[in-house]
């Protein structure tokens, strides 16, 4: 009775997140996002990459010296 009662659990608390991911993702007010939007929050998203040039990557910087150790 204690894994049934664990599993219905489990189960209601996974119910329970999806139901909040639905409700904030739908409920999130239009200014909020476009709030966001203009932060540079959700950059690139919904532009094409090749014009904008988001989402390019970078080459990696490489350093010519060895770093240096610290000794104390």
């Amino acid at each position: 009775m204690d894994a049934a009662l664990l599993l219905i659990l489990a189960l209601a608390l996974i119910a329970v997140g999806v139901g909040m991911t639905f409700l904030l993702a739908t409920r999130v007010p239009m200014d909020l996002l476009v709030t966001a939007q203009e932060h540079g929050r959700f950059a690139g998203l919904g532009s094409n990459q090749e014009d904008a040039g988001v989402g390019r990557a970078r080459p990696a910087r490489t350093v010519g010296v060895a770093p240096q150790l610290a000794h104390a």
